[in-house]
């Protein structure tokens, strides 16, 4: 009966998510990975499905949406972290500060093992979703003052994300900007030279460290030579291998080096690494890279599933899936409606009872997540012991 009722509810879940939608075989043929599917039934019966992917999801929310919708969301799903914005808690350190605290004490009321990371975007100038004096300057302008004041800078804008509440920081941007064309990231990179960007990204990453919260390297595999903006359509990088080698790759070699906790990997077709079909976070080997070119062992996760080039081809709970099989291990959902989110996690869950995504390497990356987590989240009372990491 068991069985019955989990196809009943997967078949129930696909008619969902496909009313008002024209018949589309995009999910099957546009799925890569580098990883064998095994069905759920191999899992160790220690590993929770729910928990592990609950663990892997970045939840956002409209402004309008208030604590008793969200707060169910979190709890029912085992959600790994959230990303807010200015309009969610006004800019205020304070704001933001009572979002942490209700975090930290769901956490614990659910008896959850881990943290509920709670994220933001703290690049300098514009891009400061605290509106407050630790806010470094735009990095453009930071990058003239050297190594060793971006750290003390980055330093500062840690110490004032912790004392908010603030546990991971989605920077530095690491993108070495070349296209005049480029339409995203302007002063969010520290420059258009490797010589100068790669230096002051781990700079950055030392400093946030030193001021308590975990940095986010972005975005790979750079922004910084494709025109146009992944927002709004998704742009193409016409970079040869061996440009993007000495051009965009020093700077998140030297990211990573310097102990980024997560790389996001972001919405751009690269076809010289071999995204020239499905954008870089749908692609293994795009991803695959920071493990086997850079030997990162930490958190990949995705840009926005929900971002305007996404979107319009991809619907999230589809996006979610393809994420995951080409390897990232987080997923910004992005979307601002609960609701539409947690059909992004019935997808994910569907989508592994089917065999179409591997139940081994969910619980890896569950594993990393939970890792990061543990590291970087606010200490909370927890109700039961951690489990023994099998």
């Amino acid at each position: 009966m068991a069985q019955v009722g989990s196809v009943a509810v997967v078949l129930v879940l696909a008619v969902l998510v496909l009313i008002g939608q024209p018949p589309s075989p995009r999910l099957a043929l546009s799925i890569e990975s580098p990883y064998p599917y095994q069905p759920d039934s191999a899992a160790p019966a220690e590993w929770n499905l729910d928990e592990d992917i609950g663990a892997v999801m970045v939840l956002s929310w409209k402004s309008t949406v208030g604590w008793a919708s969200v707060r169910p969301v979190l709890a029912q799903h085992h959600i790994g972290g959230v990303l807010l914005f200015t309009p969610n808690f006004g800019g205020t350190p304070a704001g933001v500060r009572e979002w942490s605290d209700r975090m930290q004490a769901l956490a614990s009321s659910s008896c959850s093992e881990h943290p509920i990371l709670v994220m933001l975007d703290e690049e300098g100038g514009e891009v400061a979703n605290v509106k407050a004096p630790f806010a470094p300057p735009w990095p453009v302008d930071m990058a003239g003052r050297g190594a060793a004041a971006v750290r003390e800078l980055e330093r500062v804008n840690g110490a004032g994300l912790r004392s908010a509440g603030v546990d991971l920081n989605l920077a530095p941007v690491a993108d070495v900007r070349t296209n005049p064309r480029d339409g995203v990231i302007g002063g969010r990179s520290f420059g258009s030279s490797p010589s100068v960007v790669a230096p002051l990204v781990g700079a950055a990453v030392q400093g946030l460290h030193d001021g308590g919260v975990g940095a986010v390297v972005k975005h790979w595999p750079g922004l910084g030579g494709a025109a146009g903006d992944p927002h709004v359509a998704i742009p193409t990088d016409p970079e040869s291998e061996a440009t993007w080698s000495t051009v965009q790759l020093p700077a998140f070699q030297a990211g990573v080096a310097a102990g980024a906790d997560a790389v996001m990997v972001t919405a751009m077709y690269a076809p010289s690494l071999g995204a020239s079909s499905v954008p870089a976070m749908f692609s293994s080997s795009v991803v695959s890279r920071l493990r086997t070119q850079l030997g990162f062992a930490g958190v990949v996760m995705s840009d926005s599933l929900s971002m305007g080039g996404i979107g319009p081809r991809w619907p999230l709970p589809e996006a979610a899936v393809m994420a995951l099989a080409a390897g990232n291990d987080m997923l910004l959902l992005g979307n601002a409606d609960p609701s539409y989110e947690v059909e992004a996690i019935a997808a994910v869950r569907a989508a592994v009872l089917a065999g179409r995504l591997d139940r081994v390497r969910l619980h890896e990356s569950a594993t990393r997540v939970n890792a990061l987590r543990d590291r970087w989240g606010r200490r909370f009372t927890a109700c039961r012991p951690p489990r023994t990491p099998v």
